[in-house]
């Protein structure tokens, strides 16, 4: 996994300009096909910009693809730019760039959005020559394609623009993550289909954002050919700039997480495996070799956290010390779950202390056995105690992992007022609370007399009562093994919104339980405890009438009486935030390789205008000037310019963009053959409408749409994009200084 520091270094629009990274040495045959070859299966990887060749988004598409396909399907890799293809290298180049805020009369360089564009156009002509030769030597090669980021935006080129049905017809799948060029149009408008769980595009896949529409650099439409349309899954995290998921620059954390184990490249692996079982299948060919077996993860695939929260009054003494036994256990757990651990220890109103927090959540096991160890026995004196202050205490302190499981197991020999007289916290808001927060099951375990007692609380967060006993280790090895084995309930949105009066369609298809079977579906629609539904479907449509604000919770329970829940938030006939305000109007003019932008706007922005090229950002100017200066504008081909509002918050908001149609006989810019023209070396003429997919391919699409017209965000697709943004508000230098250190 990558941090943050390699994350910055991997390419962005710094202070200073920036050199592109080396992709590092070429192999021209270790990854490349043997020209006279067959294979039975051919995936292709494209890369991310500045990404070096067998990055870690590459190494788990590799090994999943090894690991499921096995003799006698025969497998070839190939990771695109590990070598020349009739001259075409994709070189994946990070976004570079200079003048991250100018002054009026002062000029910005443009020429980085088109070596982005040149990168891209490279990259797709090199896969798509690649096939098309392939498929002369070898016309009965099947072909899965996997691209990330500036990857996912070359695969679209290729199907878009270079390769006809016959040849696309050898693709049984193709994969994009974090596409900067992404478009969902059910995500479009302030309250879109998608929010209402309808209207899905066939090619979405895990895309949990509702509201997520266009990538940062801007949409591509159409998006795929519509034949097409069901051979291409797209996966865009939460927290993901690039693809647009988010709306904010800095907010870059999920486009990490697609090469996490079990994460969307697994995910996409396996259904490309299952379509190409299916494909030989059919064809009557051995698909003994193929598993498409999904490997199902206790704790989901964001892992589990668990919060301990142990009363400390002087009763507890025995079971204290019983708790500290447990150390091997618990390691067994974290381990086997991608599990963290935090310790919260409480008393009662009137002791030295009511609540606190020992430790936060972390993996580290000794950390939280040296806290446990820590714990001293005082005060109480009485019964009940000050637990639903406690609960609060540790669901609002501890850092929580956006999509994990949770879960907090209480450990007492004494009951808990409601309302808590610390605080005044009843059950009712620590119920509340729980189901905010994604939510946090509660698990009781107590001594045999107060089992009835808690059931109210564990009930009402879909937990459940662990009665101790004779032995309080055993009782909490039980609550750690029913978290552990318990089902995972999961929700196809992080969040739904719809007016009143509409039907929301809730998804919780996904949810399944590791060897056990999911044996009822139960749905709360309005998250007070009470559920509507019991015993229904993975799937369940409700209409509010009236507007709300709250949440939906799914319970599921498997055959073995195990039961977790999900919920996430529902707004119905609720204001939206809205972002900055665009421009109002945007021309462009000039000649030559320099052009004068010039717009208007009613409001300008806390923070900046970003200047656009061809969508990729390539300077910022302050909020109060509307007119900017650009050189190095490759005039050969119709170029897009934009101009974008951005926040002190770093908030993105919609680009104004307008087009300059091509001048003739552009300086310094030399003609690039298509793929088609070399792909057939044997061929003597260029190729026909007809051969290309029914049109002439070229190195850059030209918009269908000339008029100035208002687009969704653009931004930055580099790794993370965000970080562009960032760099063009004032820290170029410091990437520079990151990117040397890189290994």
């Amino acid at each position: 996994m990558k941090t943050p520091y390699q994350l910055l270094a991997l390419g962005a629009i710094g202070a200073l300009t920036i050199t592109t990274l080396s992709i590092g040495a070429i192999h021209p045959s270790s990854a490349l096909a043997d020209s006279d070859k067959c294979y039975t299966v051919e995936a292709i990887w494209v890369r991310g910009s500045g990404q070096e060749l067998g990055d870690d988004e590459y190494q788990r598409f590799n090994d999943e693809l090894e690991r499921r396909i096995k003799t006698p399907t025969v497998l070839n890799v190939v990771q695109l730019g590990d070598g020349s293809v009739s001259g075409y290298t994709y070189p994946a180049v990070a976004v570079g760039g200079s003048h991250p805020i100018i002054t009026t009369g002062a000029k910005i360089s443009g020429g980085e959005g088109f070596t982005y564009g040149d990168s891209v156009d490279e990259g797709a002509n090199e896969a798509s020559v690649y096939i098309t030769q392939r498929l002369l030597t070898c016309p009965d090669t099947k072909f899965i394609l996997g691209g990330y980021s500036q990857g996912a935006q070359v695969i679209g080129e290729i199907y878009i623009q270079r390769l006809n049905d016959s040849k696309r017809s050898a693709v049984v799948f193709n994969m994009l993550f974090g596409d900067p060029k992404l478009h969902l149009p059910e995500g479009e408008g302030f309250n879109p289909p998608a929010c209402r769980g309808e209207e899905f595009s066939p090619w979405r896949r895990h895309v949990p954002n509702c509201d997520t529409d266009n990538g940062s650099l801007g949409a591509r439409k159409p998006y795929l050919p519509s034949t097409w349309e069901d051979s291409t899954g797209l996966w865009c995290n939460d927290h993901d700039f690039v693809c647009g998921s988010s709306k904010f620059a800095l907010d870059y954390g999920g486009h990490m997480t697609y090469g996490n184990e079990d994460g969307a490249i697994y995910t996409g692996v396996l259904e490309a495996v299952r379509r190409l079982k299916d494909s030989l299948a059919d064809e009557k060919k051995d698909t003994s070799g193929l598993d498409t077996t999904p490997l199902l993860l206790k704790g989901g695939l964001n892992g589990l956290d668990v919060v301990f929260v142990i009363d400390s009054t002087g009763s507890m003494e025995p079971y204290i010390d019983e708790a500290k036994t447990t150390a091997t256990t618990l390691s067994r757990f974290v381990s086997a779950v991608n599990g963290r651990v935090a310790l919260v220890e409480y008393r009662d109103e009137g002791d030295e202390f009511t609540a606190r927090i020992l430790s936060n959540l972390s993996d580290d096991t000794d950390g939280f056995y040296s806290a446990l160890d820590s714990i001293t026995v005082d005060g109480g004196g009485d019964s009940p105690e000050a637990l639903l202050h406690a609960l609060k205490t540790g669901m609002n302190g501890v850092d929580w992992r956006p999509g994990a499981t949770k879960a907090a197991i209480v450990l007492t020999d004494a009951g808990y007022h409601d309302p808590d007289e610390v605080d005044g916290s009843t059950l009712d808001e620590i119920t509340a609370l729980s189901l905010s927060i994604d939510p946090v099951n509660v698990y009781p375990v107590v001594p045999d007399y107060l089992a009835e007692e808690y059931t109210s609380l564990a009930e009402a967060t879909v937990g459940q009562v662990v009665p101790i006993g004779e032995n309080t280790a055993e009782a909490l090895n039980d609550a750690l093994t029913r978290i552990e084995s318990r089902p995972i309930a999961q929700l196809a949105l992080n969040a739904y919104r719809a007016e009143p009066g509409q039907t929301i369609h809730f998804d919780g298809s996904s949810s399944y339980s590791v060897g056990s079977t999911i044996s009822t579906w139960d749905w709360d629609f309005d998250g007070d405890g009470t559920f509507e539904v019991l015993g229904g479907s993975p799937q369940a449509d409700h209409t509010y009438t009236e507007p709300f604000s709250g949440v939906v919770q799914l319970r599921i329970t498997d055959a073995n009486g195990l039961v977790a829940s999900a919920s996430v938030p529902v707004e119905v006939g609720t204001q939206m935030p809205t972002g900055p305000a665009p421009a109002d109007t945007l021309s462009a003019s000039g000649t030559g390789t320099e052009v004068t932008l010039e717009w208007t706007a009613s409001e300008s922005p806390s923070k900046s205008w970003l200047i656009s090229v061809n969508g990729v950002p390539v300077g910022a100017v302050t909020p109060d000037q509307r007119t900017a200066e650009l050189t190095d504008i490759d005039r050969s081909d119709t170029v897009e310019f934009g101009v974008t509002p951005v926040t002190t918050e770093d908030e993105v908001g919609t680009s104004r963009v307008t087009y300059l149609e091509p001048e003739e006989a552009s300086p310094s810019v030399a003609p690039t053959p298509s793929p088609s023209e070399t792909a057939d070396p044997s061929a003597s003429t260029s190729p026909t409408p007809s051969e290309t997919g029914g049109q002439t391919p070229t190195p850059s699409a030209a918009p269908t749409q000339r008029a100035e017209q208002s687009i969704p965000v653009t931004g930055v697709d580099v790794l993370p994009s965000g970080i562009g943004a960032l760099a063009l508000l004032g820290v170029g230098a410091i990437l520079v200084m990151l990117r040397r250190k890189r290994s």
